[in-house]
């Protein structure tokens, strides 16, 4: 029996329910502006976890309407199901149980998992009824299992969640040091995170050799931070991934699609390692796919990881011009304010040390503003919450205190101010360059 290296892509070729996407070329300009997802890739990372030079978000634009239905809407519906941090205990309530049922009863009708079904019964030549099939899906990626990986034992794990949702490894205790991001790799859950201000793009993290920057739409290495929230807002923990990345625009069903063949593959030792070399669409990739170590230290019956990694090929890498840099874009495309409060002004660098700094809102509507949990953020996602009231055409100032490195900051080398009502709907975005020492920056 040997494995069809053509799988991959005919499951690809078949996700209709996918979204377009649109990087820029090399001069800045959008290959498609009218595609679904307008992908900013940016720069290269500086490599550590405090410096950001993608002065942009990833995601410039997504068509997230059609978030609203079929399995992108039950996709959604899991991600607040699970607990960050990968050692608390995980339960899951009836209403979770019938979310799960909901999300696989749409999956396993999508022409993707049909493909995947189809060829694991006659390609790898695995006798499996459908509801076998379906309870096969369920236990691979949903069930609870303890993962016993080098010296670390780790409880309650779950396939869908460090894949789908993420976990951190932090101290719950808090403190300055930063916690490492386990998984994470759906761009949906990244796209929501970086629309609410959680998660911050630092800059892509491609590692091939001779290539300055990577253009390819259907994917993105990356790093990143992630801000860990309470469920009052207030920041508990800071984690940052040093590597990782996804698939984008993919359909739910395409990745499950995708992962579980790799599954089934990888039991049936049809791979010699993790790394299942494919071509998609032209471009090559390694997909990774983890199984459970379990007690006795052999591969489980569970899903533990699985990703993509972009290794070349296809019309996706552009190669460095001599003695040209990264490639900038202006901050005008993306600089919005549209909402009844604006941020008119602030003051990132202060003259003295011991003065604040401070953002200054503006009411630019006809009746009083309740700001009560509204909240501004910084480029990494760090939180500074509001209260009180705003009258018409009424400014203020609200001072940013760094009270702990998970407080708001005001970079003095340039950074980003966002204003979110309490819903978590952006509502202004401004960024702004080096700030000269006790000069304001005046935004409207």
């Amino acid at each position: 029996m040997a494995a069809d290296p053509t799988i991959y892509n005919k499951i690809w070729e078949a996700d209709t329910n996918r979204f377009s996407v649109s990087v820029r070329d090399t001069e800045g300009n959008w290959v498609d502006p009218d595609a679904d997802i307008l992908l900013d890739h940016q720069v290269k990372a500086a490599g550590d976890k405090w410096t950001d030079l993608a002065v942009r978000p990833l995601f410039n634009k997504v068509k997230d309407e059609r978030f609203a239905e079929g399995t992108y809407a039950t996709l959604i519906q899991l991600f607040d199901n699970y607990l960050v941090n990968y050692r608390d205990p995980e339960e899951f309530t009836e209403q979770e149980n019938d979310e799960i049922n909901t999300f696989l009863d749409l999956l396993l009708d999508t022409q993707p998992m049909k493909i995947a079904y189809d060829y694991i019964v006659n390609g790898l030549r695995k006798p499996i009824s459908k509801d076998e099939f379906r309870k096969d899906i369920n236990q691979i990626w949903f069930e609870p299992f303890t993962n016993y990986f080098g010296n670390d034992i780790v409880k309650y794990c779950s396939g869908f969640e460090h894949v789908f949702v993420g976990e951190g490894q932090f101290n719950p205790r808090g403190g300055p040091s930063w916690g490492e991001i386990s998984g994470y790799h759906n761009w949906v859950k990244f796209y929501l995170d970086e629309a609410k201000g959680r998660v911050n793009f630092l800059g892509t993290q491609y590692k091939l050799p001779g290539i300055s920057e990577v253009q390819n739409p259907h994917v993105v290495t990356l790093q990143m931070t992630w801000i860990l929230s309470n469920m009052a807002g207030d920041p508990v923990a800071q984690i940052f991934k040093e590597r990782g990345g996804f698939f984008v625009g993919t359909s739910p069903e395409c990745e499950f699609a995708l992962g579980t063949v790799a599954y089934y593959e990888s039991v049936q030792n049809l791979t010699t390692n993790e790394r299942r070399t494919v071509t998609i669409q032209g471009g090559n990739y390694n997909l990774v796919i983890y199984r459970e170590t379990t007690k006795e230290k052999e591969r489980g019956k569970h899903i533990r990881s699985f990703y993509p990694e972009f290794r070349g090929g296809g019309d996706f890498e552009p190669l460095p011009r001599p003695g040209s840099g990264p490639i900038s874009r202006p901050l005008e495309d993306v600089q919005m304010q549209s909402g009844p409060v604006v941020v008119a002004a602030a003051l990132p660098n202060p003259e003295r040390s011991e003065s604040e700094e401070w953002v200054e809102l503006k009411n630019i509507s006809s009746t009083p503003v309740v700001l009560d949990g509204w909240f501004l953020t910084d480029k990494a996602g760090r939180r500074r919450i509001l209260e009180g009231t705003l009258a018409p055409d009424e400014q203020k100032q609200f001072l940013v205190r760094t009270n702990s490195p998970l407080s708001m900051q005001l970079g003095n080398s340039g950074g980003q101010i966002a204003l979110y009502q309490p819903d978590g709907e952006m509502i202004a975005s401004v960024f702004y360059k080096k700030a000269a020492e006790g000069k304001v920056i005046k935004f409207i």
